[in-house]
């Protein structure tokens, strides 16, 4: 059987050749389009149920927030396994579920079973990554921009552009600053009006906001009407009326101090000889093609470092997924490649004659790229 089909071979040359020349050049694109991961995924079908109540003690947390989730959740289709964590103000329960059913669907589940009012808490999901799913992290550095100038940078400019890219499913920002307003409150002022925080939280809180109006007609033209009310800068906060003495009104600037800072931070971010700084971390969206996404990280990185270049800010990478699938592709070509050569050297020395030796070891690259064929 053998014979006869290398004798037919040696029949249809042409044929031969013309076909080993087609199924070369479509291993090779398979090749290049191939899903390349460094780290498959083996993961569990899992989902993460989050929950932020501040101020709320662990012991607490537990009590209120996790041990109720948990009897909500219990009895959720293809359950396999719930582990729960209780910290200050954080309840975070990991659900595990049975190979076969698709990560979506679990959530939305999830989704209705801890959207229970009774619970008294509004629980999220995590999007749907999963636990490799880290392939990029970057920080911002600047030679003239302040951390807190980084932070507003990273929230309103990368990110967003970050978390276009095809295959993103979200990008985590970790170190840096959020900016707020705040309010720094006299006692003595507020003892002499005879007022309360809580008067002046309420006053600020019914003076930030629009109102819808209505239209006024004139002839064939009409007018929409709205209160614009939503506060704008600190000028308007301290412009907000609290009370009022003798028709005299009261404003917020009179009790206090407004200024422009930051929430308490619970953790800083250093790299190298920079003690405090902003990283992110993109995360891919499960069964993507991580070279596709990867690719269009760097192109968007690209981009956002030219249209960055002028404000004096650069996206700066320090752990790439691409460099170790790059390392371990040309590992493996390397090794494919001396491989190839020593049994082409073996062949001539026992065979006597680069021909024949030449006929044999061509059959590895076909095998090669045949399984490319298949792989794609």
């Amino acid at each position: 059987m053998i014979d006869q089909f290398v004798s037919f071979c040696l029949r249809q040359r042409i044929p031969v050749i013309v076909l080993a020349v087609l199924l070369s050049g479509f291993g090779v694109y398979a090749w290049v389009t191939l899903s390349v991961e460094a780290y498959p995924d083996l993961g569990d079908v899992s989902a993460q149920v989050t929950t932020q109540m501040p101020g709320l003690a662990a012991e607490e947390v537990e009590q209120l927030i996790t041990v109720p989730l948990e009897r909500q959740i219990n009895g959720t289709p293809g359950l396999l396994l719930m582990r729960s964590s209780s910290t200050f103000g954080l309840s975070l329960i990991t659900v595990l579920f049975r190979d076969g059913y698709e990560d979506y669907w679990v959530r939305q589940r999830l989704m209705e079973r801890t959207s229970n009012p009774a619970v008294g808490c509004h629980a999220y999901t995590r999007p749907g990554g999963w636990p490799a799913g880290e392939i990029y992290r970057y920080t911002l550095e600047s030679d003239t921009k302040n951390l807190q100038e980084l932070s507003e940078i990273q929230r309103w400019t990368v990110i967003p552009a970050l978390k276009s890219v095809p295959g993103v499913v979200d990008v985590t920002n970790f170190g840096g600053f959020t900016t707020q307003y705040q309010l720094d409150l006299d006692p003595s002022e507020l003892q002499r009006y005879n007022l309360g925080i809580t008067d002046v939280i309420n006053a600020i809180s019914n003076n930030n906001a629009n109102a819808g109006g209505g239209r006024v007609a004139r002839g064939d033209q009409s007018y929409v009407i709205r209160g614009v009310g939503l506060i704008r800068s600190l000028d308007e906060i301290g412009s907000i009326v609290v009370t009022q003495v003798n028709g005299a009104p009261v404003l917020v600037r009179d009790l206090g101090r407004t200024t422009l800072s930051h929430q308490e931070r619970e953790g800083i971010l250093g790299k190298d000889n920079n003690p405090d700084t902003i990283e992110g971390i993109v995360l891919m969206l499960k069964y993507q093609n991580p070279s596709a996404t990867l690719r269009g990280i760097h192109e968007e990185v690209a981009n956002l470092n030219r249209q960055l270049a002028s404000q004096g800010v650069r996206i700066v990478p320090y752990i790439d997924r691409d460099d170790l699938v790059r390392a371990t592709v040309n590992k493996v070509s390397r090794t494919i490649a001396e491989g190839i050569a020593l049994v082409f050297i073996v062949l001539i020395v026992f065979l006597g004659s680069p021909r024949p030796a030449l006929v044999v070891a061509v059959t590895i690259p076909m095998a090669l790229v045949s399984v490319f064929s298949l792989l794609n």
